[in-house]
């Protein structure tokens, strides 16, 4: 009582007074409550954006934060002291630039929604090992958070804490609790995370297997503090294996030693992520009767592939093949053990045709056959002013002239000739006699054409058909705008 008597006696300065209740005090920005073991932040009028507050506030300390305290605040950090014990319901609820929190080391609970709607704030948030009790939708909505790592410690988490969003279902436009697919949850199997994860059917990622340890569709990784993952083992049933290129943002670059012994895979997708392939790591996988090795793999270990263990004795399975690329690890590893090997990563292309013609702006596609190519066939014209090409293979004529098409993948390289032509009039001179009709035709007319007479009362011509009519006595000339180029007729009427 005499503390809080000191504190509220420090309101009357020189004089001045000022109008304060026994349920909330003002502070510098903060106001706030008392309680037995210190303060409780109830609200913030400070316009900070990172904020970091203090453990103490004349000199009580700060044990907790209240209900809706900051609730739709501009903040986007805060630094929360140790001494700080409970955050309420709703606290930072709906402060959307809300990116990072540190947690004070003596936190107990957080509240239901206490962060709820926080949409940038990420997973570098750190819940410390006095952690008990997180709540409901504490971190629904929380966009940019996409795992969380729970301490052992911690003995309760609320229905929808992590990994949720809130939003309207479509058909009856009602609200609801969707699950994520993207979020990842890692703790310690039978702890509070580990149930959380079996009631929501979240991805468990068990820490026991050590520093940063993860699992994924019954693979185990060990991942390494330069930013690698190596697969270690596999307790999945499935005959289908593929091997994730990532692993909570570790890239996969190598299979460890004995990591698929005597699984029952028959087919596996290694990733081009994999550098190496550990000792006996497919030993033993009767089901698996030949693997696709990417030209990223250096280096294959003794025994790695295409052998099984009987008798106390390492076995070759005789009808294993190997199917890589030249001059690769898998090349290397198949020549060194003898197994049948098939090259199925040299890039070949092949053209159905090597030239072909088109007219001044019509197209024409190039018929290719990539095998074993890799990202997208690029296509290049070596005069762009005589024809173009897209990035699908469609040729499009600009001006008369040759140009040559290259297409290629993987280094690897065919020519196409392309031929541009102008159009062309089926005459450029015609004598008719008075009354007759006569029609001209464009050869490789591309779009519309508008035909004109230089004088319509000797010769009559329908602009869009090229029909035209001798009418009396005289010459004109017809001309026709196709193509972007302009054409001429000579024309003779005689009576």
């Amino acid at each position: 009582m005499k503390k809080l008597i000191a504190v509220l006696l420090s309101f009357v300065v020189l004089g001045s007074v000022f109008v304060f209740n026994v349920n909330a005090v003002q502070i510098g920005d903060y106001e706030v409550e008392y309680n037995d073991e210190g303060i409780v932040i109830t609200s913030y009028s400070g316009t900070l954006a990172d904020l970091e507050i203090p453990e103490t506030l004349n000199g009580f300390k700060v044990v907790g934060i209240g209900e809706e305290a900051f609730r739709n605040s501009a903040l986007k950090s805060v630094y929360l002291p140790d001494t700080l014990k409970s955050i309420s319901d709703s606290a930072f609820a709906d402060s959307k630039n809300l990116r990072s929190v540190k947690l004070g080391s003596s936190l107990e609970s957080i509240g239901t929604t206490a962060f709820y709607n926080c949409v940038k704030l990420t997973s570098e948030i750190r819940f410390p090992d006095s952690l008990r009790k997180i709540g409901e939708s504490a971190f629904e909505n929380c966009w940019d958070m996409t795992y969380a790592v729970i301490p052992a410690e911690v003995e309760e988490i609320g229905y929808c804490a992590f990994g949720y969003y809130y939003d309207t279902d479509s058909a009856d436009k009602k609200y609801y609790d969707f699950q994520r697919s993207d979020f990842k949850i890692f703790g310690y199997e039978n702890t509070a995370a580990d149930g959380y994860c079996k009631e929501h059917k979240f991805e468990f990622y068990d820490l026991n297997m050590g520093y940063n340890g993860a699992s994924y569709n019954g693979m185990d990784f060990l991942l390494t503090s330069d930013g690698s993952a190596e697969l270690t083992d596999y307790n999945d049933a499935s005959a289908d294996l593929k091997i994730p290129e990532t692993v909570n943002g570790y890239i996969v670059k190598s299979i460890g030693d004995y990591a698929l012994f005597a699984s029952s895979i028959e087919n596996v997708d290694i990733p081009k992520t994999v550098e190496k392939i550990g000792k006996w790591a497919f030993e033993s996988c009767d089901n698996l009767k030949s693997i696709k090795v990417p030209p990223t793999v250096k280096t294959v270990m003794e025994g790695a592939l295409g052998y099984y263990y009987e008798d106390g004795f390492n076995r070759p399975y005789l009808d294993f093949k190997i199917c890589g690329a030249p001059n690769s690890g898998a090349k290397e590893y198949a020549d060194i053990y003898d197994f049948e090997f098939e090259d199925v990563y040299t890039t070949f292309v092949k053209l159905k045709k090597s030239s072909g013609s088109v007219y001044v702006k019509g197209s024409i596609k190039i018929n290719s056959e990539i095998k074993n190519g890799i990202g997208k066939t690029k296509y290049k014209s070596s005069d762009k002013s005589i024809a173009s090409v897209s990035s699908s293979g469609v040729v499009t004529g600009k001006k008369a002239g040759k140009a040559k098409i290259t297409v290629a993948n993987n280094g690897v390289k065919k020519t196409f000739t392309v031929t541009v032509k102008n159009p062309k009039l089926n005459k450029t001179k015609v004598n008719i006699k008075a009354g007759r009709i006569y029609a001209l035709k464009i050869i490789g007319q591309v779009g519309k054409a508008a035909f004109a007479s230089s004088n319509s009362s000797i010769v009559k011509v329908n602009a869009s058909s090229g029909k035209f009519k001798g009418l009396r006595n005289g010459k004109a000339v017809i001309s026709v705008k196709t193509n972007g180029i302009k054409l001429k007729c000579k024309v003779r009427v005689r009576v």
